[in-house]
């Protein structure tokens, strides 16, 4: 799943649950997302190959985005959205270290991949879909409707 969703998602978090369980909620908000239909790259395919780049590039471009919107709506929950967006988000900036860290860490991330039965090219359908309707859902949950 693209990282906009999980930043989304990890900042919706924050904004329902009460702030000692953001973290986990949030944590766990990441594999929900990813066991639905959801954008992944070729089988085989580096993320970070030329091609690639740019999706990385756009996405993180979003996930900029999507934090900043969170933080226009809910200014005096700057800090818990920050750390339900951080935490949402956090499996993915794992990625890198796959085979290359700790085994208990090799173990996360192949429980993360297995889970992933979903990841398709075209499934960036899904991810805009799902963004749109958390983009609506923070909007309605904070008041400005």
């Amino acid at each position: 799943m693209l990282g906009f969703n999980h930043v989304l998602a990890g900042s919706i978090v924050a904004i329902i649950v009460p702030a000692p369980l953001v973290p986990f909620v949030a944590l766990g908000s990441h594999f929900l997302l990813d066991l639905s239909p959801h954008f992944g790259f070729p089988v085989g395919a580096s993320p970070y190959a030329k091609p690639y780049r740019y999706v990385l590039y756009a996405d993180g471009v979003l996930c900029i985005a999507s934090l900043a919107l969170a933080l226009t709506l809910f200014p005096s929950q700057w800090f818990i959205i920050c750390v339900g967006a951080f935490f949402g988000i956090l499996p993915d900036f794992l990625w890198p270290l796959w085979h290359k860290g700790p085994k208990l860490l090799d173990k996360f991330l192949d429980f993360a991949e297995y889970i992933q039965w979903g990841e398709r090219t075209y499934g960036a359908i899904f991810d805009t879909f799902y963004g749109m309707i958390m983009i609506i859902t923070l909007y309605l949950l904070s008041g400005h409707n």
